[in-house]
């Protein structure tokens, strides 16, 4: 048996939260299989236990494996089949899809801003200067908080892996931190990337 059926009834939800955050459905039945077997599983355990083409179960692993989310090895008992399974570190999963998608979306949009300020000069364009502003420094805390996540990650995954739980455990205080000492949402301006990035630093004095 792959996965109890009691277990396998929570597939949905992982079908449901990839479709939220911009993947195929597929791609989340897939990795929630994955996720949930016991054991790696082929291609073919893949396309009978989600009732899939080979086609459609083979697109769904090249897209898991680009963002980092799954791990491919050569069978032991078969040289001719690969077997697959998930990475059991989220964090990557999240840093991957950070650097591979969300960085270049965020960066396009922030520069298409930032060339609409640049030609909303005089008074009446005012307001939209305003607007374009408001859009580039959201997108610069999107930005700080993938580079935060992203360092993080490599962090855990290199030299720095003893630090990893330390900080994880602090992080929550540090949010709240900055939650409370932040200024009100409409004083936000460029410096907020710089600093959101001194305030991670300073509440994480001595371990990183």
């Amino acid at each position: 048996m792959i996965v109890e059926p009691e277990v396998l009834k929570e597939l949905p939800h992982f079908e449901m939260f990839f479709n939220r955050i911009g993947f195929k459905r597929i791609d989340g039945s897939v990795f929630g299989l994955l996720v949930l077997a016991k054991k790696s599983l082929t291609s073919e355990e893949i396309e009978e236990a989600l009732n899939l083409s080979q086609s459609a179960v083979s697109l769904s692993l090249k897209t898991l494996a680009h963002f980092g989310a799954i791990e491919t090895r050569d069978s032991r008992e078969n040289s001719k089949a690969k077997l697959h399974s998930a990475r059991e570190d989220s964090l990557n999963i999240v840093a991957s899809v950070f650097r591979k998608r969300e960085e270049e979306y965020i960066s396009d949009f922030k520069n298409m801003a930032q060339r609409v300020m640049d030609k909303s000069q005089g008074v009446d364009n005012l307001a939209r200067k305003k607007r374009m502003q408001s859009i580039i420094s959201t997108c610069e805390v999107a930005e700080s908080v993938m580079n935060f996540v992203i360092t993080i990650a490599n962090n855990k995954s290199r030299e720095h892996q003893e630090h990893y739980e330390a900080i994880i455990k602090r992080l929550p205080k540090a949010l709240d931190f900055i939650t409370t000492s932040a200024a009100p949402l409409s004083d936000l301006t460029l410096n907020i990337k710089d600093n959101l990035t001194t305030k991670f630093k300073n509440n994480f004095k001595g371990l990183l």
